[in-house]
């Protein structure tokens, strides 16, 4: 949204005011477009031009919906969670994270989570959804670790998406200290945050798969490593996702797997099967593209270049393990689910399109 003021349609018009967002005409998709990157927060106004009073942004029909939901805040004893369960979704397609966040905000679940967001981030590979976990690092400062995939191969990365949260009303800068894996110099500036008051971010930190094959551990910690050793043998022994909380500090842990070189092989050409089966399945239908339910084009390269990442090795490995349906049938799934998640298309075959 950078640059000159954006134009908009006369009978769509709304403005905007934030903390450090300077007044600006704008349309309803870029208010949604604002709100699904975290670029205006919890406690934003909007009104329509001309009216005398502003009213909280989430508190419209026309955006509510697409905010972070935060329910857990207004539990009984909400300042005594220390995490919670929840559901989250970042998407590179801006249209199906508005579209999936009405869906989830409409349905019938939607107060039942501790939390749901659905977040736009136009750099990530493919989309990700998870059953995911919040995290108080901080006061009022909460974190949600998405990991890419669990399992990866040799020379490759672990990529983890650390969604962060400021609950207050004051900016916060705060630092995550990771341990126990290599973390590249360049990837350390992805583990300070600067979040204005009731403002949300995501952040990729990416560890390179350089050790020896096997379960690792990575972990994210208010503390320095020297402290942190000597929580964890307080508290135990770390596993996925385990929060480790004494007074004045909090972390989380993540256990992933770097596979042996025979299984990362199996895991690339099945991989590439994948790709080439979903490319027959173009083939067959004699289409080059797909259609999405707003009517756009998306080419078939596009597609297939999407889906490669979506068949992390941890996606893989769980359709190589599927007894029921068997390898090729659970990859040819995956196709499916692939569309459904990027594009909200129940089926391929239903959007397939021709030259």
């Amino acid at each position: 949204m950078g640059g000159s003021a954006p134009t908009v349609n006369g009978a769509d018009r709304w403005e905007v005011i934030d903390e450090g967002v300077p007044p600006m005409p704008l349309n309803t998709e870029q208010v949604q477009a604002l709100i699904a990157q975290g670029r205006i927060g919890l406690t934003s106004r909007v009104r329509r031009p001309g009216e005398p009073q502003w009213g909280l942004t989430t508190a419209r029909s026309e955006f509510g919906f697409g905010f972070p939901h935060m329910n857990f805040l207004g539990w009984k004893n909400a300042g005594k969670y220390a995490e919670a369960n929840g559901v989250a979704a970042i998407n590179p397609n801006f249209d199906r994270v508005v579209d999936l966040a009405r869906k989830i905000a409409n349905g019938p679940s939607a107060s039942t989570y501790a939390f749901w967001f659905c977040a736009h981030v136009d750099w990530v590979p493919s989309p990700i959804a998870r059953n995911a976990k919040l995290f108080k690092m901080w006061d009022g400062f909460w974190v949600a670790p998405l990991v890419e995939s669990s399992n990866v191969r040799p020379g490759t990365w672990l990529n983890v998406y650390l969604v962060a949260f400021n609950f207050t009303n004051k900016a916060q800068q705060r630092t995550i200290r990771a341990t126990d894996a290599p973390i590249p110099e360049e990837m350390k500036a992805s583990l300070t945050f600067t979040l204005p008051p009731w403002r949300w971010t995501v952040q990729r930190v990416s560890i390179p798969a350089t050790l020896a094959p096997g379960e690792h551990t990575v972990g994210f910690t208010t503390k320095t490593g020297t402290e942190r050793a000597a929580t964890a043998i307080a508290v135990g022994v770390l596993t996925l996702g385990t929060l480790v909380h004494v007074p004045g500090s909090a972390g989380f842990s993540l256990r992933y797997r770097i596979l042996p070189p025979e299984i990362a092989k199996t895991v690339t050409d099945w991989e590439n099967w994948g790709v080439q089966s979903a490319a027959h399945r173009f083939e067959t239908a004699n289409a080059v593209a797909i259609v999405d339910p707003r009517g756009n084009r998306i080419p078939k390269d596009t597609i297939l270049e999407r889906f490669r990442p979506y068949l992390t090795p941890s996606v893989i490995l769980a359709c190589l393990e599927d007894k029921e349906k068997g390898p090729q049938a659970a990859i040819t799934g995956c196709f499916d689910d692939f569309i459904y998640d990027a594009f909200g298309i129940d089926r391929p075959e239903k959007a397939f399109t021709g030259p």
